[in-house]
C-alpha cells in the first residue's frame, strides 16, 4: 500500500469541512493555517501521524503522503478515515 493518496471531488468548502471536522474529532492541527499545501498532524495514544498535504482547487482533489505514524497505525486506517472525513463533509 502507497505512502500517498489523492482523494478527489474535494471542492474549496469541502477542504474546509474536513480541516475544521478533523481538528475537532481528532485534534488535526493543519500547519501552515489557512494554506493548501502543508503539515496535518493528529496525535494518538500510539503516537503522532504527520502527512503533508497538497490541496488543488482547479483540480478538487487533496494529495497526502505519510511523513510518520506509529506502528500500531495501518496505512489502510488512515486513509478510510481521511475518506470518512470526506465523505461526511460532502453529505453536510
Amino acid at each position: 500500500m502507497s505512502d500517498s493518496k489523492t482523494f478527489k471531488g474535494v471542492s474549496t468548502s469541502t477542504w474546509e469541512c474536513v480541516k475544521k471536522t478533523s481538528l475537532k474529532e481528532h485534534g488535526t492541527i493543519y500547519a501552515p493555517t489557512g494554506a493548501n499545501k502543508g503539515t496535518a498532524k493528529t496525535s494518538t495514544i500510539v503516537g503522532d501521524v504527520v502527512l503533508d498535504f497538497d490541496f488543488n482547487s482547479t483540480e478538487e482533489s487533496v494529495a497526502y503522503t505519510i511523513v510518520k505514524k506509529p506502528l500500531l497505525a495501518p496505512k489502510s486506517e488512515i486513509w478510510s478515515g481521511i475518506q470518512d472525513t470526506i465523505n461526511g463533509c460532502l453529505g453536510s
